[in-house]
């Protein structure tokens, strides 16, 4: 339970409760030493609960990203119950914008940024929590709504509820703080992870089957970050086509396959500048290659500082390097293999802010042999809250395609066509989306009752047919 204010160790633990009045005027008691404040739904303690609750600092919990986001929300509304939940940003006195990456060991870090409105212009907090590869949702959860509690003590302390505001310590019963230096780790932070799938499908005229296989390794530290991959598939669908007046029956097998080597190497060597090595081989039939190797160096800056990295970049990536293609059909250019060296540029904006989040690269490959083989492709996403209950997200991307050297010289049959076995001849891609959400009615947004959910959130498994 590594919570980062300052490197603690899982055996300390911070835990922070509200509790309201009991029903009697009898002075309120606080918890045992060692003991756990927890949270339960609000419920009424006297006759001035309703003034208390109404004391109660306004939070919106904003969560972008991570196992512990979405569905999980019930669970800290329910948990942390000295402070009113509300439904929309506007209404709200303390936004509690959650951000996820993935950290080095392969969990995830998440960043919580506690962000004063209103009353509270201009206090804004930040705590970071690293959750291990292999946490369950509910130990993500719990140490989540521990940091929400420690984040939030500071406003409720200035709020009406501040007198009923209680800080237990849990002692680590004389066990001796450990520190990072004194920690000996047998695998030099190395993690490893496998994955296998197969599954299948039939019927009486078509069967499908695909399987697939990976594997990882990855050390990352703050100097040194080396990632090494290796993954394959295999994809078949046959169709039994029956016989027709003038045709015969007949049946189509379609098999695609594909495996990828991949390693990386990225070195730090300031706050915003990092050098790498990226290399591969892989093969694939839908790009007909019988085999690809490269071998490219590469340098990136972030304008911002990495240390900020879990709420805004903005990186300019240039790799170059040479590419060795070795072809399954020869291709348009009249090559079975070829040597080509190529170069890319990327210049990419992540943003993580109160507003919303947004997502945008520009990416740029040419071959230096013929500038004209080339491809430029824009993408981005943009999630925006626009006022009061009122938020759009908008996404898409659009490429100029003159870059497919690959593409074989004796073209397409009309049956690799339908049931795309190989790429296409194209001269752009497009494709994109844009969606709003409005949402009015009370501004409070703390009430969980979970009754009936097995039914989904519109109730549609009560309709049969």
């Amino acid at each position: 339970m590594p919570l980062l204010l300052r490197p603690v160790p899982n055996l300390l633990a911070f835990v922070v409760g509200a509790l309201l009045a009991p029903p009697t005027p009898a002075p309120a008691q606080g918890p045992p030493p060692g003991a756990m404040a927890t949270g339960g739904a609000p419920r009424a303690v006297g006759p001035d609960s309703a003034t208390l609750q109404a004391q109660a600092v306004r939070v919106f919990l904003d969560c972008q990203g991570g196992r512990a986001c979405g569905s999980e929300r019930d669970f800290y509304v329910t948990e942390i119950n000295f402070v009113n939940w509300m439904r929309d940003r506007f209404d709200a006195e303390v936004q509690l914008l959650v951000s996820a990456l993935g950290n080095g060991g392969g969990g995830t870090e998440y960043t919580v940024t506690f962000i004063g409105r209103k009353r509270f212009e201009g206090m804004t907090d930040t705590l970071v929590h690293n959750s291990l590869p292999n946490d369950p949702d509910a130990r993500i959860r719990a140490d989540l709504a521990r940091t929400f509690k420690l984040g939030l003590a500071r406003y409720v302390a200035k709020s009406g509820l501040a007198s009923r505001l209680q800080l237990a310590y849990v002692s680590p019963m004389g066990a001796q703080q450990a520190s990072p230096r004194s920690l000996k780790d047998p695998w030099n932070f190395w993690v490893f992870s496998t994955n296998t799938n197969f599954s299948g499908s039939g019927e009486t005229r078509q069967q499908f089957y695909s399987g697939s296989a990976s594997f990882s390794a990855a050390r990352n530290t703050e100097s040194l970050k080396l990632n090494l991959s290796a993954s394959g598939n295999y994809n078949e669908s046959d169709f039994n086509v029956p016989a027709g007046p003038s045709t015969p029956a007949f049946q189509v097998t379609n098999i695609q396959r594909g495996f990828a080597m991949n390693a990386l190497s990225v070195w730090t060597l300031s706050p915003h500048w990092s050098a790498g090595m990226k290399a591969g081989v892989s093969q694939s039939d839908f790009l007909n290659q019988a085999f690809t190797a490269r071998l490219q160096p590469a340098v990136e800056y972030n304008v911002f500082k990495w240390s900020e990295q879990t709420r805004r970049q903005l990186t300019f990536l240039y790799n170059i390097g040479p590419n060795r293609y070795q072809y399954q059909r020869r291709t348009i250019l009249g090559f079975d293999r070829e040597t080509r060296w190529s170069q890319q540029f990327t210049a990419s904006l992540v943003a993580r802010q109160s507003w919303g989040s947004a997502n945008v690269s520009a990416d740029w490959l040419n071959y230096l042999h013929d500038f004209d083989r080339h491809a430029l492709t824009l993408s981005g996403f943009l999630d925006l809250r626009i006022g009061r209950g009122l938020s759009m997200n908008i996404g898409g991307n659009v490429g100029r395609v003159r870059d497919q050297i690959y593409l074989p010289a004796a073209g397409n049959t009309e049956e690799e066509i339908l049931l795309r076995r190989q790429a296409l001849q194209t001269d752009f891609r497009i494709g994109g989306f844009v969606g709003i959400r409005y949402q009015f009615g009370s501004i409070y947004n703390t009430i969980v009752n979970q009754r009936f959910s097995s039914l989904g959130s519109s109730g549609g498994r009560f309709f049969f047919f």
